[in-house]
């Protein structure tokens, strides 16, 4: 990956704006914490943890991150400080941080990764963070009696702005990456990285098992359960063409079809999806469907137990996306404790758009005068699926990416060059 230009041609001139905004990081974090805020104060000690990762590997005060992007993650944090507050400030603030710790893992383990690969970890990262805040904001609320959440319309709007910013940010950096120049202090500083026993290892963990689903093909009683999921989704179906049901329809005809993901890449790559994994799919996208007819709305845990089946799916697909790459290029390289954290902001990241996409959904269906084909029920309803979310994720992270091997490697023809350099 490139080296990132300094805020000046001089080290010195870059360290000491980098300390100086670090510093007034600090005192503003203080300022913060004095007058009771809590969620503020704990960013700004993460982002000056992050800042501070150069110069205590290298034991070299002059060796630090590009001062311009230091003072970028400063910035709203000394303006929330100073009583000035706005939407969009946060998520730049997370963008940029999210860009340092990709230095900082450049430099500094056996990490590697592509400029398309960074950037889209930064948009990635900065959606996660949406989902994370609000989570943060609405616990923060349920048991410290502070008043962080609004009500639906602004939990969305807040999750719509990162998501812009999360974007807009990716341009600005691709740009960012085209402009730099090569300046290696930053890893000329770090060359004995290679070496470090613990971001070096490349030994296996419960992260990456084994590839446990290789040639294995559906036993009979899987094929029967797959079989039974999808005869009731067909009878959902017909059930929704009787009614004139549209929203039911789709929210059973979308699912069908994903069960017979399975056969279509069996066909399209001779690849035998591993049957566990063919039923997972069939299973999420069934109590979907069934969800649709009723329980989503009336049994409480229901749309929980739901998120949390399905976005063991998104984690795979986000695992074997970034997998895929490393299989496709040589200029990438993953540690499994990167991939895991990978895998869960990945999912944070699509459970934002799946929020945005019900809330979406539902402002489209009141001005058209049709029913809801999404549905979204409040605050908490927001807050428990991203919640949720992060249980599957963190399911697959942990114990589950041996489902998903495979697959990456039928995809690491496809999609790797996504992300190469250009």
């Amino acid at each position: 990956m490139p080296r990132f230009r300094a805020f000046a041609d001089s080290r010195r001139v870059n360290a000491v704006t980098n300390w100086l905004a670090t510093v007034v990081l600090l005192v503003a974090a203080a300022a913060l914490a004095v007058a009771g805020q809590r969620l503020w104060p704990l960013f700004a000690l993460v982002a000056v943890g992050v800042v501070a990762v150069p110069p205590a590997r290298t034991r070299d005060p002059w060796v630090t991150l590009p001062a311009e992007l230091v003072v970028l993650v400063a910035a709203p944090v000394v303006t929330r400080a100073a009583g000035v507050t706005t939407s969009v400030t946060p998520f730049v603030a997370v963008a940029a941080l999210a860009l340092l710790v990709v230095i900082d893992l450049d430099a500094f383990t056996s990490l590697e990764m592509t400029p398309g690969f960074a950037v889209a970890f930064v948009v990635v990262t900065t959606m996660a963070f949406a989902g994370t805040w609000a989570i943060a904001e609405f616990a923060a609320d349920a048991l410290l009696g502070t008043s962080y959440v609004g009500g639906q319309r602004e939990t969305n709007l807040d999750l719509l702005t990162a998501t812009l910013v999360g974007v807009l940010a990716g341009v600005a950096f691709t740009a960012y990456f085209r402009e730099a120049g090569r300046v290696g202090y930053l890893r000329e500083a770090s060359a004995t990285r290679r070496v470090d026993g613990v971001e070096d290892a490349t030994g296996t963990t419960g992260t990456d098992g084994a590839d446990e689903e290789d040639g294995v093909e559906h036993s009979p009683a899987y094929r029967t359960a797959i079989r039974a999921l999808q005869l009731l989704l067909v009878g959902i179906v017909g059930y929704s063409v009787v009614v004139l049901n549209g929203g039911l329809f789709v929210n059973s005809a979308v699912p069908l079809a994903l069960t017979l993901l399975p056969s279509a890449v069996r066909r399209r790559y001779g690849y035998p999806m591993y049957a566990g994994l063919a039923l997972l799919i069939s299973l999420a996208a069934t109590l979907h469907a069934v969800g649709a007819l009723g329980p989503y709305s009336t049994v409480g845990w229901y749309d929980s137990v739901t998120h949390a089946l399905s976005s063991t799916l998104v984690a795979g697909v986000g695992y074997a996306l970034a997998h895929a790459l490393e299989l496709h290029t040589d200029e990438v390289s993953f540690s499994p404790r990167f991939r895991a954290a990978f895998v869960v902001l990945f999912v944070l990241a699509v459970g934002v758009l799946w929020e945005l996409l019900e809330f979406g959904t539902g402002v489209l269906s009141a001005v058209v005068g049709a029913g809801d084909v999404l549905a979204q029920y409040g605050v908490e309803d927001i807050v428990y699926d991203l919640v949720y979310n992060t249980v599957g994720a963190l399911l697959v992270a942990l114990w589950g990416t041996g489902l998903f091997r495979q697959p990456a490697r039928v995809l690491s023809a496809g999609v790797g060059g996504l992300f190469q350099r250009e």
